[in-house]
């Protein structure tokens, strides 16, 4: 990839996938797929895939990974070409199984993940320590495996506040004690995470509120196909997406949160770089793979984004 930008990805429980098509998907019913693919996917994955799609930066994965789900996974990041700082684990790694209808619908079954141990955890911070100086920004992604200690978060925040390294938050474990490190962050989660964060009961009741609970923090939220927002601690904005043809909505939001990493650390502003991340997690949904998008679909989309703004308090 030809560019100097790297970018450190915390995606501490990835999982094995398998995407499973069909025309239509009845519960309770015996259903048969028409199509089915399996890769390597979790949230820390789908955005180092999208990464490479969208060609602005390059990537090392930090993961924990064990049995033979975390073999596959890793012998399939190999062949990929992804490079990947993987603990292996006494546990097993857990399964995604994600059904898709017709119309775009989507069921998730998520397996059971397992704890890490104290001894994974410091081998975790001991590579992150050794590897992120020199990156562009440290991206923490999703959920810790079922039982792990959120310290695990924090102390990766603080390990990039040291080597003053800006940091995209997309998880929800650990957020208040993320978020009170000094130093340049953006949180992006989607508009429930938001609300049930900040405890408010309306989306811009909720960035006012983490404003002022935060200062200097970005705040970054989508809403699925709705109204998406942004605020920086000043101005509130808003952008309404244009409508498209669902194909798998799974990865949208690690593809927003990869783009918007890298654009951000190359100096982007935050409004045009959220509106970016909002498009090409767009044309994320038009393909079958997490992760997946065509670029050149993407400024497509962005050019029909609508952005509205407005003063926050």
């Amino acid at each position: 990839m030809d560019t100097e930008l790297k970018i450190s990805v915390l995606g501490a429980n990835p999982s094995w996938q398998k995407t499973m098509f069909f025309h239509d998907l009845r519960m309770g019913k015996v259903n048969r797929a028409r199509e089915e693919n399996s890769y390597p996917s979790g949230k820390g994955i789908n955005f180092c895939r999208a990464l490479r799609y969208s060609g602005l930066a390059d990537f090392q994965i930090f993961q924990f990974a064990g049995g033979n789900n975390g073999k596959l996974l890793c012998e399939a990041l190999d062949a990929d070409g992804f490079e990947h700082h993987t603990i292996t684990t006494e546990k097993e790694t857990r399964n995604c199984i994600t059904c898709l209808d017709r119309d775009g619908n989507m069921t998730e079954l998520i397996g059971a993940s397992h704890p890490v141990s104290e001894n994974e955890i410091h081998q975790m911070l001991t590579a992150l320590k050794t590897y992120l100086p020199g990156s562009g920004i440290l991206a923490v992604t999703g959920s810790l495996p079922d039982g792990t200690s959120c310290d695990l978060y924090a102390d990766a925040v603080k390990l990039a506040a040291e080597c003053d390294i800006p940091v995209l938050i997309d998880a929800v474990a650990g957020i208040e004690d993320m978020l009170s490190v000094p130093g340049k962050f953006i949180l992006k989660v989607n508009q429930d995470e938001f609300i049930k964060i900040t405890g408010e009961k309306d989306i811009i009741a909720a960035h006012r509120c983490a404003a002022k609970k935060f200062p200097g923090k970005i705040f970054a939220i989508t809403n699925g196909p709705g109204e998406a927002t942004l605020s920086n601690g000043k101005k509130l904005y808003h952008y309404t997406l244009p409508e498209i043809k669902v194909v798998n909505p799974l990865g949208s939001g690690d593809t927003a949160s990869a783009v918007m990493s890298a654009l951000f650390a190359l100096g982007v502003t935050e409004d045009e770089v959220f509106k970016q991340a909002l498009a090409a997690a767009s044309a994320n949904c038009l393909t079958e793979t997490a992760g997946m998008f065509i670029p050149e679909e993407s400024r497509k989309l962005a050019a029909k984004i609508k952005v509205s703004t407005g003063d926050l308090l």
